[in-house]
C-alpha cells in the first residue's frame, strides 16, 4: 500500500516537472516576443469611422467560459449599459467584445480562433495598438488547440505559442507582449472553490496538471508585470439554477468587482480620449452627413478601372464646354418640371443627365469625376442617393445643395408645411442672384431613381429645365426607372449612356479585384467568365470576383464558374442563399430578412434584434462577429448611428422569400428600439410594406416618438391605411364619424400628443383644428364602416359608445362631438373619402 502510494506521488511529482518544463519554455518564448514588440503611443488615437465627431471605444472581454458566467452577466447587465451612457455623454461610442459568450462547443476550429483574434485586432486599431482589455482569472485555464487546429498563416501571424490556450494567448495579444495600460486584471479569490457542490466542481478547476501549471504561473507573472492593473475580487456561492436545460451555478458577484472596472475604464478613456465640448444635435447631424457622404465618394473611388472617355467628357461640360458628341434629348410638353417658375433665360446652360443600367457603374463614375474636378479648383457639391439612411429623402437633398450654394445654415420656420416648395422658393432666389455674380458651381446629383420620391406625381418637380451660365448640373438614373427618366427629359438636356465595358477593362477588374487577395485565375477559367452575358457588368464581376476568393476548393473551381448566375438578381440570390447555407449561429437569414427589408439598419439593433428578444438578451457576441464577417464584403458603415447598409441596391430588390420579417423588424422596433429618429422613420415603412394597418394606426396614435412626426407627414402616413370608399353625406348611407361626451373632452385618442382635445383634432391624423367655417371639415364613414349606426345613434370612434343624436342626424353638443377632418387630409377627394383607418377588410 505504501509502496503503491510512493508511486503515485513520484508519478505525479514527475509530471509537474514535466508541465513545469514547458510552461517555463512558453514564457521564455513569450519574453523574448515581448523584446522585439514596440509599445504604441497611447496619446494619439486613431481616427475611427465617424471622423472625430463620435469616438468608438472597443472592451474586448478575456476569461474562460463556464466557471465565468456570473461575471459576465454582471458586466453585460450592469457595467456596460452605466458605462455606455457615461460615454455617450462624451460623444463616445461603447463596443464590448465578449467573444466568449455562447461559444458552442462544435467551433473549437481555426475559424473560431481567427474570429477571436481578429476581433482583438479591431481593439487594437481604434487604439493604436492599445486595446481596452479586461481579463477575468479563475482556476481554469481553458481549451488548448492542438496543432491540427493552427493554420500557419494563423501561427505566424498572431505569433502563437504552442502549448497555450486561447484565452492565454488573447491576454498576450491584447495585454503582455505590448504592456498595455489599457488592460485590468481581476482575479476572482480562490477560496469560493471550496463553497461549490462536488458535482460541478470541474466547470470551475482543471484537473489536468499542465493546466494548473499554466494557470498558476499566468497569474504570477500578470501580477509582476501589471501591479497597478491586477486585482482580487470576492463573491460567494448562492445557488444551483436549471435554465434552458442546463444546470448552472450561481455566484454572488461583490459590488466591488463592478465598481472597479467601472472606474478603471473611465478613467482610463478619459485619458485617451480627453472631454471635448459637445455641440448641438442639429449641427452634429448636419455634419455627420456630410462627413458619411465623403466617406462613401472615398470608398466608390477606391476600386475604379475604365470609362476614362466619359470621365473626360463630364470634366469639360464642367469647365463649361458643351459636349459636341452628344444628342440633345427633351420631351414636347413640360408635365412637372415648370419653366414659367424657374424664370429660365435663353442662354442658361443645359441639364447633363448620366444614364445606364443596374450595376454598370455610374455611381463610381461620378465619384471618380467629382474627385478629378476637385482636383481642378472646381467648387463642387455632390449627393449620392444611398450613403446614408436619409440620403434618399428630398428634402435632405434640397437643403443641402440649397446651404452649399447660399453658404450658409438655413433655418426652417416652424409653420412650413410644404418643405421641397420652401427649399425651391430659395434655390430660384440664390439662382437669380448667381446670374449677377461670378461665383461657379458643379452640382452632382447620383441616383435620382431611388429617391423616395421617384413614384410620386410630382417627382424631381424641383429640378430646375436650365442653369445660370456659371452652374453646371449632372445627374445619374437608372434606364429602368423609366418615370425618371423622363422626368429628366422633360425638358432638353445632354443624355449620355453609360456604355458596357470593354473586354480588357473586364478582364482588368477581375484580374485586380483578385489579386488584391493574392488570388489568380487561369485564361481559361478568365475566357468562361467573360463569355457570360453580364460579364461586362462592373458590379456583376465585382461580386463575382468577391464569391470566387472566398471559394475553397479549387479543384471544382472550373464547375463552381460554370454554375454561377449570369444575372445580377440571380448572383445576389444565390450569394445570399451561400450565406445563409454556410451559416453556422442560425441567425443569418434572419440577418438578411432585416438588412434586405429595411435598407440598412443600426449595427446595435441589428445585434439586439438578432438576440432573445423574449429576455432582451442580444446575439452572442462571437455569433455576431460571423455573421458581421461574413456580410463584410457587401455591405457598408454609414452614420452616427452605425447603419449597416449594402453596397449597392441591387440587393435590397431580392424581398421574396424575406418578407416575413417585416413583423419582426416591426415588433422589435415598438417595443425594445430606443432610437427614436429610427423609429419613427422606419416602423410607418414596414408596417406598410407588410400591410400592418392596425399596428401603424397604433403606433401613430399613442407612441411617444410617433408624437413628433410633422402633422403633413403623419397625414401621408395614415393615408395608405384609410378606407378608399367614397363616404360622401349626400349618400343615405353614410354616417358621421361621432365622439362621445367623455371621449370629446379627453386628449390623446387620435395622437400622443397632449394638446388638443379629441373633439378639435383631426380624427385621421390628429392635428389641431382652428374652428374656422371655411376650414373644418366633417368626417364621415362609408357604408361598411357605419355598420350598427343610424340617423338617431352614432357610434364613438375611439371607445364604440352608443352616441345620440338629434332628428337632423347631428350630435347635440352636451352629447358629443362631430368628427372633423384638417386641411391634408381634407385635401382633394379626401372630404369625400371614409375616415376609418386600421386593417382593410
Amino acid at each position: 500500500m505504501y509502496r503503491r502510494y510512493k508511486t503515485a506521488e513520484s508519478q505525479q511529482k514527475r509530471e509537474e516537472e514535466k508541465a513545469n518544463t514547458i510552461v517555463n519554455a512558453c514564457w521564455k518564448l513569450v519574453e523574448d516576443q515581448c523584446k522585439d514588440n514596440t509599445l504604441n503611443e497611447i496619446n494619439k488615437p486613431s481616427e475611427n469611422d465617424v471622423g472625430g465627431l463620435w469616438k468608438i471605444v472597443r472592451v474586448f472581454v478575456s476569461s474562460t467560459f463556464s466557471d465565468m458566467f456570473c461575471e459576465r452577466e454582471v458586466l453585460v447587465k450592469k457595467v456596460f449599459p452605466e458605462l455606455r451612457e457615461w460615454c455617450e455623454e462624451r460623444r463616445i461610442r461603447l463596443m464590448e467584445c465578449d467573444l466568449r459568450w455562447g461559444v458552442p462547443k462544435d467551433t473549437n476550429s481555426e475559424e473560431t480562433i481567427r474570429c477571436c483574434m481578429e476581433e482583438l485586432d479591431r481593439c487594437h486599431v481604434d487604439t493604436n495598438g492599445c486595446p481596452f482589455f479586461v481579463t477575468l482569472l479563475g482556476e481554469r485555464y481553458g481549451w488548448i488547440p492542438e496543432e491540427k487546429d493552427l493554420g500557419r498563416d494563423l501561427k505566424d501571424q498572431y505569433s502563437w505559442v504552442a502549448n497555450t490556450s486561447i484565452t492565454h494567448m488573447e491576454i498576450l495579444h491584447g495585454a503582455y507582449r505590448c504592456g498595455n495600460p489599457n488592460a485590468l486584471f481581476l482575479l476572482r479569490n480562490p477560496e469560493i472553490v471550496r463553497e461549490i457542490p462536488e458535482d460541478f466542481q470541474d466547470r470551475f478547476v482543471d484537473k489536468d496538471i499542465l493546466s494548473k501549471c499554466h494557470v498558476k504561473e499566468l497569474k504570477k507573472k500578470l501580477k509582476t508585470k501589471f501591479p497597478n492593473q491586477f486585482f482580487e475580487y470576492q463573491c460567494k456561492f448562492s445557488s444551483v439554477l436549471e435554465r434552458a436545460g442546463r444546470k448552472r451555478v450561481i455566484l454572488d458577484v461583490s459590488d466591488e468587482f463592478a465598481e472597479r472596472v467601472l472606474t478603471f475604464l473611465k478613467t482610463r478613456i478619459s485619458q485617451f480620449y480627453p472631454e471635448c465640448d459637445v455641440e448641438t444635435n442639429n449641427t452634429e447631424q448636419i455634419d455627420i452627413v456630410e462627413l458619411e457622404q465623403s466617406n462613401f465618394l472615398e470608398r466608390k473611388t477606391h476600386f475604379f478601372i475604365g470609362y476614362n472617355e466619359i470621365i473626360e467628357t463630364l470634366l469639360a461640360y464642367a469647365k463649361g464646354i458643351n459636349p459636341d458628341n452628344l444628342r440633345i434629348e427633351g420631351e414636347k410638353t413640360a408635365f412637372v418640371r415648370d419653366p414659367t417658375f424657374w424664370q429660365n433665360e435663353d442662354d442658361d446652360n443645359l441639364l447633363m443627365c448620366l444614364s445606364g443600367d443596374v450595376g454598370q457603374g455610374k455611381t463610381s463614375i461620378l465619384a471618380t469625376f467629382v474627385e478629378r474636378a476637385k482636383k481642378m479648383g472646381l467648387k463642387v457639391f455632390y449627393h449620392f442617393v444611398g450613403a446614408t439612411g436619409t440620403s434618399e429623402q428630398p428634402d435632405v437633398l434640397l437643403r443641402r445643395m440649397t446651404e452649399f450654394i447660399k453658404g450658409a445654415k438655413i433655418d426652417v420656420p416652424e409653420n412650413t408645411y410644404d418643405l421641397k416648395e420652401f427649399y425651391m422658393k430659395l434655390l430660384k432666389e440664390e439662382f437669380d442672384d448667381l446670374r449677377q455674380s461670378k461665383s461657379q458651381f458643379l452640382l452632382v446629383l447620383d441616383g435620382l431613381d431611388e429617391l423616395r420620391s421617384r413614384d410620386a406625381i410630382a417627382h424631381l418637380s424641383w429640378l430646375s429645365p436650365r442653369f445660370p451660365g456659371n452652374v453646371r448640373v449632372v445627374v445619374s438614373t437608372s434606364t429602368n426607372h423609366l418615370p425618371t427618366l423622363h422626368r429628366t427629359k422633360e425638358h432638353a438636356c445632354f443624355l449620355m449612356e453609360v456604355p458596357q465595358l470593354t473586354l480588357p477593362e473586364a478582364k482588368d477588374v477581375i484580374s485586380q479585384y483578385l489579386g488584391q487577395y493574392n488570388k489568380k485565375l487561369d485564361e481559361n477559367q478568365i475566357k468562361v467568365i467573360l463569355s457570360k452575358p453580364s460579364s461586362l457588368n462592373p458590379l456583376w464581376l465585382t461580386i463575382l470576383a468577391e464569391q470566387l476568393r472566398t471559394f475553397g476548393d479549387f479543384r471544382t473551381l472550373d464547375k463552381h464558374i460554370d454554375a454561377l448566375s449570369d444575372t445580377i438578381n440571380g448572383l445576389i440570390q444565390y450569394i445570399l442563399k451561400d450565406l445563409i447555407a454556410n451559416d453556422d449561429t442560425g441567425k443569418m437569414e434572419k440577418a438578411l430578412g432585416v438588412l434586405v427589408l429595411s435598407n440598412g439598419f443600426p449595427e446595435v439593433d441589428m445585434q439586439n434584434i438578432l438576440g432573445d428578444t423574449d429576455v432582451e438578451e442580444a446575439i452572442p457576441a462571437l455569433h455576431w462577429a460571423k455573421i458581421r464577417r461574413a456580410l463584410k464584403p457587401f455591405t457598408y458603415i454609414s452614420g452616427i448611428d452605425r447603419e449597416i447598409r449594402f453596397i449597392h441596391g441591387a440587393f435590397y430588390q431580392n424581398t421574396d422569400t424575406l418578407g416575413m420579417y417585416h413583423n419582426v423588424i416591426v415588433d422589435y422596433l415598438m417595443v425594445r428600439c430606443r432610437n427614436r429618429a429610427i423609429i419613427q422613420t422606419k416602423v410607418p415603412y414596414h408596417c406598410q410594406k407588410a400591410n400592418l394597418y392596425d399596428k401603424l394606426v397604433d403606433f401613430m396614435r399613442h407612441s411617444e416618438s410617433a408624437s413628433t412626426i410633422p402633422s403633413f407627414r403623419r397625414s401621408i402616413i395614415l393615408k395608405s391605411a384609410r378606407c378608399i370608399q367614397v363616404a360622401d353625406p349626400v349618400l343615405p348611407a353614410s354616417m358621421p364619424v361621432v365622439l362621445c361626451r367623455g371621449c370629446s373632452h379627453s386628449y390623446r385618442g387620435f395622437s400622443a400628443k397632449h394638446f388638443p382635445m379629441n373633439k378639435d383634432a383631426c380624427v385621421i391624423c390628429g392635428e389641431h383644428i382652428i374652428s374656422l367655417k371655411e376650414n373644418v371639415v366633417d368626417a364621415f364613414f362609408c357604408m361598411r364602416h357605419s355598420f350598427g349606426q343610424s340617423k338617431l345613434l352614432g357610434k364613438c370612434i375611439l371607445c364604440e359608445m352608443p352616441v345620440r343624436k338629434d332628428g337632423n342626424g347631428k350630435v347635440a353638443d352636451f352629447m358629443g362631438a362631430q368628427g372633423k377632418l384638417c386641411v391634408p387630409c381634407s385635401f382633394g377627394i379626401g372630404r369625400k373619402q371614409c375616415s376609418y383607418v386600421g386593417k382593410k377588410k
